[in-house]
């Protein structure tokens, strides 16, 4: 939200008569006419009266009719009425209930709730890909971010493949001047083995800022060029032993021949210029020349020095498209231009090539921004955006990023009745599209008699989107195989972490709601160390007051296999404390003779407002993710307790 329309709205707690609440409702224009000379009337002619006689006379007074007779004017003109004004008349205007100044600051904090997000509330995109904009948010508009980049394909990391993954804070000091820290990290093997597929580590630490240097303003025609400086602190291991883990202590690295690991901390940096311009109201053009400095070389003092990346300099052109409030689109392209190389291939030849990236940024709200994108570039940070991936620099890489923006406008409050508010506690293996309301936890704890175990939890940061994160072992799956063993192994850990947001409400033409979850993890057992990306889409209908149906699309995928099938599943409403829950998910693929297709069905007592209590007997082989996708030779007999506060 801009923060003139918070203060605004706020501030009117302290000097109520003043409160500018516009936006809340659009009141009926007044208007009243121009003031003008009066006109006789064009049908009767004017008399004045004859001075009296002489004093004590009685004869009445006589009339003479005036010699010269005014124009009709033409009718009155009208001109709106500015608001606060009092009209002609003297009469002062109706308030109406929403323009009226609040009596408190809990009803100035309702209003402020309920404002629908307008254009501009929505924030321009700060990077295009790896190419930064120009961009410097207003005071509050502060962007925590998290970012992963992986290959379609495993490559010989196996798994989701080649993994980067980056969190990044965005911190507003002041219109002009814009600090970030970034985190990256990424320890699979190269895509390509080299010479016999060796551990890698990348890690950066670092922070940058930019600074406005000229222009200013959004509109059309507009323009700002800045200036973006970075420092950051990279680790590189090749190899194994040290920080690197591998199966194999003698493998060799990437640097030299010494059969040992190379492991060591740059210091790198980067500085940009970049320029842009608001071609209209919807298109946006950047232009940013850069320089990136990067180590030359690698295991000088650890068995012999290698060579690696060098300084590059860069052109970078980008452009973004608003398609309404809610959609931007984007594209970008950085062009090394040397003196070093920005890329290696399996052959361990150093190269230039273009780092291309396209995507889509679809904001749920001001808020929350999802962002997806196809690149060649894996480095994510100011210093590494330059850096294609490695061993395979062609390979295309999907990007997927969440952005939160904490002091942005939220979706008004979804209002829940208190059945909605039990759908949005979600189902069991079947997922509901109700997000909990901005500022509630959740918190689960699950286990069923053939050993699983799991834990979750979840914090809404906005009334259309929650944080979830979640830990388990899985036990007892039978029949077993390889992509069992690798993602839900007997007794290994699992993590997963991601977000639920509500993309639609219902509305009078589609009482729907829908929503999309996307969560990531590995199962972190030793003999596995593989993640893979789980994606579902949910779809809700709230047929009658008491029942309730959901349409839940769903894929887990990674690069030793994908299953995907569809959750169909309702919720009956058997009295104010009990509800009956059906639940199937009928599964396409079959992974090494899994069927997965498998059902439920539960009794969940509303113990209180906010305790929940399921009982479950089920033959899929576990409520985190993957396992809504995988059947189970023997059925199940669970409990899950749930919280809500």
């Amino acid at each position: 939200m801009r923060p003139e329309r918070r203060a605004a709205t706020l501030a009117g707690f302290g000097a109520l008569s003043l409160l500018p609440l516009a936006r809340v409702a659009a009141e009926p224009v007044q208007w009243q006419p121009v003031p003008g000379p009066t006109a006789p009337s064009s049908t009767t002619v004017p008399f004045e009266p004859v001075p009296p006689g002489p004093a004590g006379s009685s004869e009445p007074p006589s009339w003479t009719p005036v010699d010269s007779l005014q124009a009709p004017l033409a009718p009155p003109t009208w001109e709106a009425l500015p608001e606060g004004a009092i009209p002609l008349d003297g009469a002062s205007p109706t308030p109406s209930p929403q323009s009226a100044a609040p009596n408190s600051f809990a009803e100035a904090e309702e209003r402020l709730a309920n404002l629908m997000p307008t254009w501009a509330d929505y924030l321009l995109l700060l990077r295009l890909g790896q190419l930064p904009t120009a961009v410097l948010p207003d005071i509050g508009g502060d962007q925590i971010s998290f970012q992963q980049v992986s290959p379609g394909d495993g490559g010989a990391a196996g798994g989701s493949g080649n993994q980067n993954y980056a969190a990044r804070l965005d911190l507003v000091i002041s219109p002009n001047l814009l600090f970030s820290a970034t985190y990256t990290y990424a320890d699979d093997p190269l895509f390509a083995p080299i010479p016999s597929r060796p551990a890698n580590l990348w890690t950066v630490y670092g922070g940058s800022l930019r600074a406005r240097l000229a222009g200013q303003g959004e509109g059309a025609g507009s323009w700002q060029l800045a200036a973006e400086g970075a420092l950051e602190l990279f680790t590189v291991g090749s190899g194994c032993g040290g920080s690197v883990s591998c199966d194999d202590a003698g493998t060799p690295n990437i640097f030299n021949n010494s059969g040992q690991s190379v492991f060591t901390r740059n210091w790198i940096g980067a500085l940009s210029l970049p320029l842009s311009w608001q071609a209209n109201r919807n298109l946006q053009l950047s232009f940013v020349p850069a320089v990136s400095f990067l180590p030359g070389s690698q295991g000088a003092d650890q068995g012999g020095a290698g060579e690696f990346y060098g300084t590059n300099i860069s052109l970078g052109l980008g452009a973004s498209y608003r398609l309404g409030n809610q959609v931007q689109l984007f594209g970008s392209a950085m062009l090394p231009l040397g003196p070093g190389n920005n890329a290696f291939d399996g052959d361990l030849v150093y190269s230039r090539v273009p780092i291309l990236s396209a995507g889509a940024n679809i904001a749920v709200n001001p808020r929350i921004g999802l962002e997806a994108s196809i690149t060649n570039g894996f480095g994510l940070s100011p210093a590494t955006a330059i850096l294609a991936l490695p061993s395979a620099p062609s390979e295309p890489m999907l990007s997927a990023r969440f952005s939160w923006n904490p002091g942005a406008l939220d979706s008004p409050s979804p209002r829940y009745t208190p059945r909605q508010a039990s759908l949005a506690l979600g189902g069991l293996f079947v997922n509901t599209a109700l997000t909990p309301a901005n500022g509630t936890t959740q918190i689960w704890l699950n286990g069923d008699s053939r050993g699983n175990l799991f834990a979750g939890s979840g914090y809404s940061v906005s009334n259309d989107f929650q944080f979830q994160l979640a830990a388990g072992v899985f036990n007892g799956i039978e029949p077993r195989n390889s992509f069992v063993n690798t993602f839900a192994g007997d007794g290994g850990l699992n993590l997963r972490f991601g977000g639920k947001a509500m993309v639609f409400r219902p509305s009078k033409g589609l009482p729907l709601w829908a929503a999309g979850r996307i969560s990531l993890g590995r199962n972190e057992d030793e003999s596995s160390k593989q993640g893979y990306l789980f994606f579902e889409t949910m779809n809700t209908w709230e047929a009658t007051p008491t029942l309730a149906f959901h349409l839940n699309p769903k894929v887990a995928w990674s690069g030793s296999g994908t299953s995907w099938g569809v959750g169909l599943a309702a919720n009956l409403q058997l009295g104010p404390r009990f509800q009956l829950i059906p639940e199937v998910n009928l599964v396409a693929t079959d992974l090494g003779g899994t069927n997965g297709t498998n059902g439920s069905i539960a009794l969940r007592w509303l113990a209180s407002s906010s305790t929940t209590v399921d009982l479950y007997v089920s033959n899929a082989a576990g409520l985190l993710d993957l396992g809504q996708l995988l059947g189970n030779d023997q059925l199940r007999v669970g409990a899950r307790l749930g919280f809500s506060f």
